[in-house]
């Protein structure tokens, strides 16, 4: 049985990922409920988490690795208060379990306001408004005592006035924990998927891909877990074009040499880490740094707290609060709330 169960992961991951590939020459602006970490916890760890020490309700909206049995009845909402009057928010749910296999489904969205139409000559046609709507639904399973592995499919459609677009996909994780060492790693394939236009003049083409790979440790004698997270492995060149490019002096004409150090800054750009500490008695405290947020949100020299994010979850009753602030943007930090409750009877 684990055999057919390894074989339908590894083909469909096969498929998934030769499917973007196909059709990767176009590529269409990412959307922001499928990108972002909605959560209050992954996003004061820094962003999406490829691993985890414990089964994570709240992850599994967009890593389908981080659920299992022991979330069976528990639901989680979040809402993102983002940019210019953008509201971002999901849901998910553990709806059933049999044997080594989890069933989990919700929905991710992304609204964004409404504005004010002008024709050409500046006469009002009205107001519109748009947003990206997603529902989803998901299995994982364990494959053994250390592995387990998922698949979430997602569909939903892209609206801004009269433009509309179709949107199909899937993200995939694989997982390994060890209990003993108090250590987790794994891997996450999001946003594998393909937009379809719908009316208007929408593009067509594959959804950006993100691959990532994460390691987590904790400690036996220290209330404190360790995040790294890597994203976007599917490309090591990710810094702006002419990041390395010398420069002019503009009084002399003379070349300035570039001293950057191209290696290093490629790959710093591809981390993000956290830490999340453990207070007692339900409460957590999270940090996490995001080293490319904070190179390529700088503007005019400014970087504020670009790239940093900080979050506190604690437990009342049976239901869990959290709450993250995470700096996207020198212009201000947006607001995370999370809620994680158990439906009664589970």
């Amino acid at each position: 049985m684990h055999t057919s169960i390894y074989k339908s992961i590894f083909t469909a991951s096969l498929l998934t990922l030769s499917a973007n590939i196909t059709f990767s020459q176009d590529v269409v602006l990412g959307s922001i409920p499928l990108e972002l970490a909605i959560d209050s916890r992954s996003a004061a760890l820094g962003g999406k988490l490829a691993s985890s020490l414990n089964p994570n309700e709240q992850a599994a909206t967009y890593n389908p690795a981080l659920v299992d049995s022991t979330s069976k009845g528990q639901v989680y909402i979040s809402l993102l208060n983002y940019y210019a009057g953008i509201k971002v928010g999901s849901v998910d749910a553990v709806i059933a379990n049999k044997g080594k296999r989890t069933v989990h489904a919700g929905a991710r969205f992304a609204s964004f306001g409404k504005f004010s139409g002008y024709d050409p000559s500046g006469v009002p046609t009205g107001d519109f408004s748009g947003g990206d709507y997603y529902l989803q639904s998901g299995v994982s399973w364990k494959l053994d005592s250390v592995w387990s592995a998922g698949i979430t499919g997602w569909g939903g459609f892209r609206n801004l006035a009269r433009e509309n677009a179709g949107v199909l996909g899937v993200d995939v994780g694989v997982m390994g924990r060890w209990e003993d060492r108090d250590l987790a790693m794994g891997i996450l394939i999001s946003g594998v998927g393909r937009q379809f236009a719908g009316t208007g003049s929408q593009p067509v083409g594959s959804m950006p891909l993100n691959v990532q790979a994460g390691v987590t440790k904790g400690f036996n004698n220290a209330p404190f877990t360790v995040f790294i997270q890597m994203e976007h492995l599917e490309k090591w060149a990710i810094a702006p074009a002419g990041t390395y490019d010398d420069g002019v002096d503009p009084l002399t004409g003379e070349t300035i040499p570039n001293t950057k150090w191209e290696f290093g800054d490629q790959l710093s750009r591809h981390l993000r880490g956290g830490v999340e500490i453990n207070m007692g008695r339900g409460l957590m405290a999270q940090m996490g740094y995001d080293h490319r947020r904070r190179l390529e949100m700088e503007a005019a020299g400014r970087k504020g707290t670009n790239g940093f994010s900080l979050g506190m979850a604690m437990k009342i009753g049976d239901v869990d609060f959290g709450l993250a602030r995470n700096t996207y943007h020198f212009a201000g930090s947006s607001t995370h709330l999370s809620i994680l409750f158990t439906l009664p009877g589970h």
